[in-house]
């Protein structure tokens, strides 16, 4: 479905709303201002954060303000916790072999803390932080990291988060499992909006895997023997029959650096296929194939397969033959 995804952090990856309220109450009452209760804050906090400052504090100084506001963010005892299924999205994406990205307005060091004690540093290639207008920054991030637009989605929890995807022409993701509701976030329009990443990941699924001929490893007419068919008859003697496929590989064969640890064994996967087929007799081409399908899967760095099996035994044609696709 994507190759490359962004994430936005506060909010889509990490509950830190509190914190980050908390922190906002400290600049609040710096500068004379009541407090916000959750409700409250959620209901008119925005994106870019300095319009957000300049409507409710137009006579503060931002920078004076931000010092204010890491002093409190820094110093606070509220906890920070990654959200539910977050991690097991990223575990998804990482199987699947996509590219992710993080592009945040949290400051540079208090996203490396956070990240580093969440434990979800090693999940993204590289990290935008502290960036204030997401808008003006995409293009670059594009750009820097090589990432097409039609391959390419942003995952945010606020209105910003989607007009910046929109702005870049990538496609715009929304979670409700953040700063704003799905009334606020309906109005930027997003592409897709989820209550959160374990149906995004569900919906990710059914989509077919990328089948691009760099990542596809195939494997043309294998020689296999098995005992099918439907009447008695035919399964006392052992049929020819050939199957070919192709491996949908996690890695860009450009990442496998050479390394044989890496990529799959063509010898070993072909007689694991021989000796699944002779394992036990089957009536049906249907279920064989399945069986061999299932396979492929269990090999390492493969994520999905496209396989067809062809039986010589119907009169007058050269072959049947069934057509499976498997992914995990």
């Amino acid at each position: 479905m994507f190759k490359n995804l962004i994430f936005d952090w506060s909010g889509t990856l990490v509950d830190d709303l509190d914190l980050t309220l908390d922190a906002s109450n400290y600049v609040f009452a710096q500068y004379g201002k009541n407090a916000l209760n959750r409700d409250e804050f959620r209901a008119e906090f925005q994106l870019p954060y300095p319009d957000y400052y300049a409507r409710v504090l137009p006579d503060a100084d931002l920078d004076e303000l931000e010092d204010h506001f890491r002093h409190a963010f820094d110093h606070a005892d509220t906890e920070v916790s990654v959200l539910p299924h977050a991690k097991e999205f990223l575990d998804f994406c990482k199987a699947r072999g996509i590219r992710c990205f993080i592009l945040t307005s949290v400051d540079a060091n208090a996203y490396e803390i956070q990240c580093k004690e969440l434990g979800l540093y090693d999940y993204f290639e590289a990290i935008h932080s502290g960036i204030r207008h997401k808008d003006t920054h995409i293009h670059s991030l594009l750009a820097q990291h090589g990432l097409h637009a039609h391959e390419t989605a942003f995952i945010g929890d606020m209105q910003h988060d989607i007009e910046t995807a929109h702005y870049a022409g990538i496609t715009s993701i929304a979670v409700l499992t953040g700063y704003n509701d799905a009334m606020q976030l309906s109005h930027a329009k997003p592409d897709i909006i989820v209550p959160d990443l374990l149906v995004l990941r569900t919906l990710m699924r059914r989509y077919p895997l990328p089948t691009d001929s760099c990542n596809v490893i195939n494997i043309n007419s294998l020689i296999i023997h098995s005992y099918i068919g439907v009447p008695d008859e035919e399964r006392q003697n052992a049929q020819t029959l050939r199957v070919s496929l192709s491996l949908n590989m996690e890695k860009d064969f450009s990442s496998m650096q050479d390394d044989f640890s890496h990529t799959v064994c063509y010898d070993t996967l072909s007689r694991k296929l021989q000796a699944e087929a002779m394992k036990r007799p089957r009536h049906l081409i249907e279920t064989l194939a399945n069986d061999l399908a299932d396979v492929c899967l269990n090999e390492q760095g493969v994520r999905g397969v496209t396989l067809e099996l062809y039986k010589y035994i119907l009169p007058h044609t050269e072959s049947v033959s069934v057509k499976v696709t498997k992914r995990h």
